[in-house]
């Protein structure tokens, strides 16, 4: 346990590393099931967690704030990235995109690790790839790892996008055509790959065009887009999106690491199905994070009733969770807090604001996984100063007070957040209306009709 089971007691700090996938949305993302399920086959102290970001910049923020080893970039924020990176290797230079960033000695390194995923990908499926004439929907940074992919291969490429003047300036730096995306029906015949890297849900392609002996392949994986399901109706060769997103965090992997990932490990665990038994929201994260804040606006917004363990310990106990730690202790205030998380097994479709150490015991940990979407809130220790009344109802910080006791007490409890979490959001520097926003849009899938 990485946190004081009674007052006193040192704080002890496990080095454990946190990697993350940042993006807008993100919590469809697979990545940490992939990488954890690695990093336990490697014997690695390491977290894989989701980071919900509103913009470029502020993963970046994150990162330095969380120390955080190393971090993909998805959708939007592929492009957007570069100009906060310190160094970029050459396929993120050619792309002008990043999609894997490694931070090392206090700078960050950008690589673009789709291109590997690409080409990978269709030559694990025995697609050849020269000589064969290739379209690719999109010129995001997604869409240009693909176009330099197939290039690099011997095929050739045409880029279709809405924005044509983007398209075509890529296109003709990399040595391909372009063309408008409204002309794409016309322009079909003769090719033999179809590439589609448009984060949307909707039909780009006219059904009819796709014939037997074509290869398809979306970017988008976690559903199975219009196109891919006209591909297989009309007996397409298909592609699963899954294997682009395994070989690019092959190589992700080796960037974060320095070690060969275990592939058959990787594979295994993004194409296992698994039982959805998340049947809450519940906020985590260190005092000051605004989980109270948030979770009353989350439970406005939805109409979810709210449930906040601290205020129903102090209501059952008949003292205020101070005089709890004052009068009996933490271990009996830890004991009382278990009863209550405990509870959660029996609830669904409640908004379940968590303590700051809620994640100090293992079986907590254990229940809001299993039943509740589990969002990590994030302060850094200037907002939480800022927003805590050290003189009344912190208990930790009464005995432990000031930025060097925040930093004591996070750097034992990171590692312990980010294994239960589901999702992190930061919240300094954000009206809380709009992290509400986010984290409904995030959850959504899960709670609706």
């Amino acid at each position: 346990m990485n946190g004081p089971s009674e007052p006193g007691e040192p704080y002890k700090i496990k080095k454990t590393q946190i990697f993350a996938v940042a993006g807008n949305p993100v919590l469809h993302s697979m990545s940490p099931g992939m990488f954890n399920a690695a990093f336990k086959a490697c014997a690695l102290d390491a977290v894989y967690i989701r980071i919900a970001a509103s913009k470029a910049k502020e993963v970046i923020e994150i990162t330095r704030d969380l120390a955080i080893a190393g971090v993909n970039i998805t959708s939007p924020f592929k492009e957007e990235i570069v100009q906060f990176l310190d160094d970029l290797d050459d396929s993120a230079k050619k792309t002008g995109a990043a999609n894997t960033v490694v931070l090392r000695n206090g700078r960050h390194w950008g690589y673009n690790t789709d291109i590997a995923g690409v080409t990978n990908a269709f030559l694990a499926g025995n697609v050849r790839l020269s000589g064969r004439k290739a379209a690719v929907i999109g010129a995001g940074g997604a869409a240009k790892a693909a176009v330099l992919a197939l290039l690099s291969e011997g095929a050739e490429v045409v880029v279709f996008n809405r924005t044509f003047e983007k398209a075509r300036g890529f296109a003709e730096a990399s040595g391909c055509k372009a063309s408008a995306l409204e002309l794409i029906n016309e322009e079909l015949e003769g090719v033999d790959i179809l590439v589609q890297c448009l984060p949307v849900n909707a039909r780009i392609v006219d059904p009819i065009l796709l014939r037997k002996g074509l290869v398809v392949l979306d970017a988008t994986y976690s559903v199975e887009t219009p196109l891919v399901k006209d591909a297989k109706k009309r007996g397409c060769r298909v592609i699963n999106g899954k294997e682009w997103l395994l070989f690019q965090g092959i190589q992700a992997f080796k960037h974060f690491t320095g070690i060969e990932p275990p592939l058959d490990v990787m594979r295994k665990m993004l194409y296992k199905r698994r039982p959805v038994y998340k049947r809450n929201i519940a906020l985590v994260g260190f005092m000051g994070a605004g989980k109270s804040t948030v979770a009353s606006g989350i439970s406005g917004k939805t109409g979810m009733p709210l449930v906040d363990i601290d205020t129903e310990i102090a209501q059952k106990a008949g003292l205020s969770v101070e005089d709890i730690f004052k009068s009996k202790g933490e271990h009996v205030f830890r004991k009382m807090e278990e009863m209550e998380i405990r509870d959660i097994t029996n609830i669904s479709g409640r908004v379940i604001s968590c303590g700051g150490g809620v994640v100090l015991n293992g079986r907590n940990v254990t229940v809001l996984k299993r039943n509740c979407v589990v969002v990590w809130l994030w302060a850094n220790i200037n907002t939480v100063l800022k927003r805590v009344d050290r003189n009344g109802g912190r208990p930790l910080l009464n005995r432990m007070p000031g930025k060097s006791g925040i930093k004591l007490i996070l750097k034992a409890r990171l590692p312990l957040y980010a294994r239960v979490s589901d999702l992190f959001v930061k919240t300094d520097g954000e009206e809380p209306g709009e992290i509400v926003r986010r984290i409904v849009g995030e959850t959504y899938m899960f709670f609706k009709d």
